[in-house]
């Protein structure tokens, strides 16, 4: 009998699906497995995680157009072997597509600010609402991420003009800022200033007073009679 058997070597990392009369029978692990002759290896699927970039451009909500970059990270759900190689023939195209219309409906949602700010939150939303359509594929998107927002170099220098007078701007509030405190500050101490010599002006006419009526009252008391 085991003449009859033939042999099939998996690599590490890989499953084959077995077949036999074009019929899935099986799978089978990495290393060397005796085979009957009539069943064949059909295929082979990597479980490695596979790293898939891809670009998009799109509109923003305040009409500026940008090119999206995205790294998204796929790959086959352990026990899932068979769905992942029998349901889809090219599997990374269709993750692509559901990815790029899943991002071309957030983009035109948010300004191009936003979309800078909101980069985490859009990448969450669009593995969550794409890996549950793809897990009924035999595959799972563990990340996808935006990894470069580019609104081209006439924008990007715009935006950079922009943020530059705005601090400009910035700058020129506070300096008139600290010269208006400057000014009341010295009002304060000039007034301060005034009160305190009033005061002192005050004081000494008081004491001036009082010398006098201690003069008289000893006047009075030195005339006889």
């Amino acid at each position: 009998m085991g003449q009859l058997l033939c042999y099939t070597c998996v690599e590490q990392s890989d499953v084959a699906l077995l077949e036999t009369c074009g019929k899935y029978v099986g799978t089978a692990g990495p290393g060397c497995h005796c085979i009957l002759p009539w069943t064949s290896k059909a295929g082979t699927l990597s479980m490695r995680l596979y790293e898939h970039n891809i670009h998009i451009r799109s509109k923003t909500k305040d009409n500026v157009f940008v090119n999206i970059r995205l790294t998204v990270h796929v790959q086959v759900i352990p026990g899932r072997e068979t769905s992942a190689f029998y349901s889809v023939e090219a599997p990374l195209k269709v993750i692509q597509s559901y990815v790029e219309n899943c991002v071309e409906t957030k983009i035109p949602l948010y300004n191009l600010d936003a979309l800078f700010i909101e980069r985490g939150t859009i990448s969450q939303q669009l593995k969550s609402e794409t890996d549950a359509v793809i897990e009924g594929y035999g595959w799972d998107i563990v990340s996808a991420l935006i990894t470069e927002i580019d609104p081209g170099a006439a924008m990007t220098e715009a935006i950079n003009s922009i943020q530059k007078n705005q601090r400009l701007r910035v700058a020129v509030v506070d300096e008139a800022e600290t010269k208006k405190m400057r000014r009341i500050r010295a009002a304060e101490a000039a007034c301060e200033s005034r009160r305190l010599a009033g005061r002192g002006l005050a004081e000494q006419r008081k004491a001036i007073v009082a010398g006098l009526r201690k003069s008289v009252t000893e006047m009075r008391q030195d005339v006889p009679g």
